[in-house]
């Protein structure tokens, strides 16, 4: 049978190129190993061909176009335990041998189509896939399977492993006609691939339209019948099934195992979300019910549910119908025995304290030792951990029910007013129930990983007849121990006498350490105010470095500033300078040489400087005014700064035309010129 199967797994992967062999073993369990019913389970009965004879582009050809897949022996399979028959491959050129083998099994062979018909019409699709187009034309008549094996085709993902999104309507199926969907020509889907439960793969993030389809928004119109109630609720398209119910038990208070849903489309399923529900958009309608799948039960069918045969399932449902549904219980079983202090396995060390409290005060009435409430170790903390003036000591209880003595000790000596007060006032109390032995091992355990393990085997010491038992704690030093162990035993007046002088003993041994620590403190207050004045005197000294230094920062970035602005007025100056220098050289350069003394129509220029010396110059009368003008510039005595004054009548030369002659302005044969300052 395993030889069989493993073939079948071979013929069946070879068939429908799925190469994951978990995957196909789904598929043919589901089809009880029958081969061919697992095979048109994966491909649709449309295009049933093999992997390697369909062609990329033409996905729905004809069988006639095609070699013939001819399958065997078929009814004597479809009888077997697994047989996966012969396969042969028939080359439709030899006619003869085509139609004995179809003779033989008995096959049809479709008919052709027609040119002239509705299959003329092919329809062309865009389908996008990881940031790549899919080009995908079908005929018109053809149904959403076909579309799907031709992407199967080209990309390789089986099509019971596609959902695609964007059709222009809900509850579009496999078996849907494309002609009635009335899609015009590049038309553009969506696809993602799908897991085993039918929810969206992860590895789909990678298209980049797949975070805006899971982040659509869906509008739930839900009709809760059960309560009369209706919600209008919105939600992603990444959430799932399960968590929209787990959001509606928060407003409707039905738990999910009791919740009966209509409204959801066929198939899917807790995991589904709702991008690939395919429900109506942006609204959909659903209705809510409330079922109990339990009913009230006799005492007989309560010990069926209880029997060996039952799972753990049934008797946990049974427990939960028959505790809130019914009362069966009541009086069936009546009992007196008391609930245990803390119940057996428990793991939770604090909340088995505050089940001992309650439960001990529903024993034993209100006057009861205010018991710590939290664990072991924070009850050493509060007690015996801290300072030596603020350290009291740690009783710890210990209860046994089994004990003859338990309800004698609680009851008339450790719930009376006189002990109950002087535990309130000069001990930390602390409990626990060593009925049973894993609460017993537990306690132990925390003993020895606090105390050590001596304390640990003085308590396990105490037998049973000695429990209940008081066990006093203190720490000495830094040690912390047991300091005594008052047994059940003892009466009251016992039981007070031991517990008075275990506190004697702590107050004698921890007074020392009190003194040591109020002497230590005292060495340390003076310590610290010492400290407080050196570091204030410190902190003064460093003000005053402090301030000194920024004042002296502030004074030399002062000097550095200025001597910058005088670099820079020096750096103009001498800009300023190099370009008068530079206009002068250029001005003496332009400027027509001096006329000799003896060469006529000359005109002699006396030019009286404001400093009160005098300059000569000769210059042709038909020279014009700005040579003048040119030659006092390149002596350093530019117009700009300076006025040029002829004597006679009295003028500034500067006011007149620069391209008359000195003839025309009757500076001639002589004039004397003054300059002044502007």
């Amino acid at each position: 049978m395993e030889e069989n199967r493993e073939q079948i797994l071979m013929d069946f992967q070879s068939c429908t190129g799925i190469d994951d062999v978990a995957e196909s073993i789904m598929h043919l369990e589901a089809s009880n190993w029958e081969l061919l019913d697992a095979v048109n389970n994966v491909m649709p009965q449309e295009s049933q061909a093999l992997p390697s004879e369909q062609e990329s582009n033409r996905p729905y050809s004809n069988v006639r176009d095609n070699n013939v897949l001819l399958t065997q022996n078929t009814e004597k399979q479809r009888g077997s335990t697994g047989s996966s028959g012969d396969v042969e491959m028939i080359d439709l050129s030899d006619r003869n041998l085509f139609s004995i083998r179809v003779q033989e099994q008995n096959l049809e062979i479709p008919p052709e189509p027609n040119p002239g018909g509705e299959s003329a019409q092919i329809l062309k699709l865009i389908v996008k896939y990881k940031e790549k187009n899919t080009p995908v034309e079908v005929p018109a008549c053809e149904t959403v399977a076909t579309v799907k094996m031709a992407l199967f085709t080209e990309l390789g993902i089986v099509p019971c492993k596609q959902q695609l999104i964007g059709w222009p309507r809900n509850h579009v199926t496999d078996n849907t006609v494309l002609s009635s969907l009335d899609l015009p020509n590049d038309f553009v889907l969506r696809l993602f691939t799908l897991d085993d439960q039918g929810a969206l793969l992860s590895n789909s993030s990678s298209d980049p339209n797949f975070s805006d389809t899971f982040n659509e928004t869906f509008k739930l119109y839900i009709v809760d019948q059960t309560n009369n109630k209706d919600y209008t609720l919105s939600f992603v398209g990444s959430k799932t099934i399960l968590e929209i119910k787990q959001d509606v038990f928060a407003l409707t208070n039905i738990p999910v195992r009791h919740q009966k849903w209509s409204g959801w489309p066929d198939g899917v399923k807790d995991s589904t979300t709702l991008v690939a529900a395919d429900i109506n958009h942006p609204v959909h309608t659903l209705y809510l019910q409330k079922v109990v799948k339990c009913q009230k039960e006799n005492t007989k069918n309560i010990k069926h549910l209880s029997s060996s045969e039952s799972s753990g399932d049934e008797f946990e449902d049974a427990n939960e119908c028959f505790t809130v549904d019914d009362d069966i219980f009541k009086d069936v079983c009546p009992t007196n025995k008391p609930k245990p202090l803390i119940s057996e396995g428990v793991e939770d060390e604090r909340e088995a304290i505050n089940n001992f409290i309650h439960q001990f005060q529903q024993r034993y009435g209100d006057c009861l030792p205010h018991f710590f409430q939290g664990t072991l170790a924070e009850a050493l903390q509060a007690s015996c951990l801290t300072s030596a003036r603020d350290r009291r000591p740690l009783a710890v209880y210990l209860h046994h029910d089994e004990s003859v003595l338990s309800n004698v000790f609680c009851t008339q000596l450790l719930c009376t007013e006189a002990t109950v007060s002087y535990l309130t006032q000069n001990f930390v109390i602390w409990a626990w129930d060593l009925t049973f032995n894993s609460n017993r091992s537990q306690f132990l355990a925390a003993v020895t990983q606090e105390l050590g393990a001596a304390a640990a085997g003085a308590i396990r010491d105490i037998t049973t007849d000695h429990l209940p038992a008081l066990v006093v704690i203190t720490r000495l030093r830094s040690s912390t121990e047991v300091l005594t162990v008052i047994p059940g035993t003892v009466g009251l007046d016992e039981f007070m006498t031991n517990l008075i002088h275990a506190y004697e003993m702590f107050c004698s041994q921890v007074g020392g350490e009190i003194q040591e620590e109020q002497e230590r403190e005292a060495r340390e207050t003076v310590k610290r105010e010492q400290d407080a004045a050196y570091h204030a005197s410190l902190m003064a000294d460093r003000a005053k470095e402090e301030a000194r230094k920024l004042e002296e920062a502030e004074r030399q970035q002062k000097l550095l500033q200025e001597e910058r602005e005088r670099e820079k007025q020096d750096e103009i100056r001498r800009q300023e300078e190099s370009v008068k220098e530079a206009i002068r050289q250029s001005l003496a350069e332009q400027l027509p040489t001096e006329p000799d003394e003896n060469c006529s129509d000359i005109s002699k220029i006396r030019f009286r400087l404001p400093t009160g010396e005098l300059l000569y110059r000769r210059f042709r009368c038909s020279e014009c005014l700005h040579v003048l003008v040119n030659y006092l510039a390149s002596v350093g005595y530019p117009v700009e700064d300076y006025k040029v004054l002829a004597s006679w009548p009295r003028r500034d030369l500067t006011t007149l035309d620069p391209e008359k002659t000195l003839y025309e302005l009757k500076l001639y044969p002589q004039e004397t010129i003054t300059l002044e300052e502007k």
